[in-house]
């Protein structure tokens, strides 16, 4: 007697898994990001000190 073969269902589900991702998106590094978040504060910070005098 033949046994019938079962297959299972894939274990992805059709889902991409993260490194399968592949986008030409721009790169920042880890260092690039704090110095544009510091970058960011600083002229916040400059704004909320400087800026009623310049802008009025």
């Amino acid at each position: 007697m033949a046994r019938e073969k079962t297959t299972l269902p894939p274990t992805g589900a059709g889902l991409m898994r993260f490194f399968d991702e592949d986008t030409s998106a721009v790169k920042i590094s880890p260092k690039g990001v704090i110095a544009l978040t510091l970058i960011l504060v600083a002229a916040e910070f400059l704004l909320h000190a400087f800026g009623p005098s310049i802008f009025g």
